[in-house]
């Protein structure tokens, strides 16, 4: 059993809705196998300070949807520095994400692609005004 994790751009009203419709997000990334703990850890790394699980509560869970599904809104500084990000900083914090303990056995590539992924999604929900969210399902 896998967990699957999506990467979408949506408003704050229309979020929850991904879990029953999530064709309708057109910007989106679908990956699998990680958390807001994975995620939390890139950011950490984005902003060069040790990872501390206080920071967690920085990644709100939509309490909408219960069981095997979980939707969490990405927080708006993460959002912003995520788009700020210059080619060379995305290959440096991507090996360094890829490194992790949390992240051994992803390719440097993948977390590379993840992580571009990431950039474009935050460039679009700031553009438009929106937020970033990942829903997990096993």
């Amino acid at each position: 059993m896998s967990l699957l994790a999506h990467i979408y751009v949506a408003r704050d009203d229309e979020a929850v809705s991904y879990d029953t419709t999530p064709d309708r997000f057109t910007d989106r990334a679908q990956y699998e196998g990680f958390t807001v703990g994975e995620l939390s850890i890139l950011w950490s790394i984005m902003r060069d300070v040790e990872w501390d699980v206080a920071v967690l509560v920085d990644f709100p869970r939509l309490p909408q949807v219960e069981g095997r599904r979980q939707i969490y809104r990405l927080p708006a500084a993460m959002a912003t520095e995520l788009a700020a990000l210059s080619p060379d900083r995305v290959a440096s914090v991507s090996s360094a994400w890829a490194a992790t303990e949390e992240l051994l056995g992803w390719p440097p590539e993948t977390a590379g692609k993840l992580v571009g992924d990431l950039v474009y999604l935050a460039r679009r929900a700031t553009e438009t005004g929106r937020s970033l969210y990942l829903w997990n399902c096993i």
